[in-house]
């Protein structure tokens, strides 16, 4: 956590966001909450989050060299040509 960032929130505040974001990314679609219940579980401090399960996919990161692509028959994007997206459908 960079030091100048922590003076700035409240660690439960932030561990409650994430685990509602969590909970958002689970892999079945019925048992993600809706955007009525995610405004409650933010403003309630009463609400008891129920455990997510592990989220369905993980995005990795594809570090490149100057010049080189992750495919050849796939467009790359980047805008800071730092990582690079592959923008294709499942």
């Amino acid at each position: 956590m960079d030091p100048v960032l922590k003076q700035s929130f409240v660690a439960a505040e932030l561990l409650k966001c994430i685990h509602i974001g969590l909970l958002c990314l689970q892999e079945d679609p019925a048992v993600r909450p809706n955007m009525s219940s995610v405004a409650v579980m933010l403003t309630s401090d009463t609400v008891t989050l129920p455990q997510p399960t592990q989220p369905a996919f993980s995005a990795g990161r594809i570090v490149a060299k100057s010049g080189q692509s992750s495919s050849s028959d796939s467009k790359v994007c980047s805008v800071n040509e730092v990582t690079l997206s592959d923008m294709s459908p499942r």
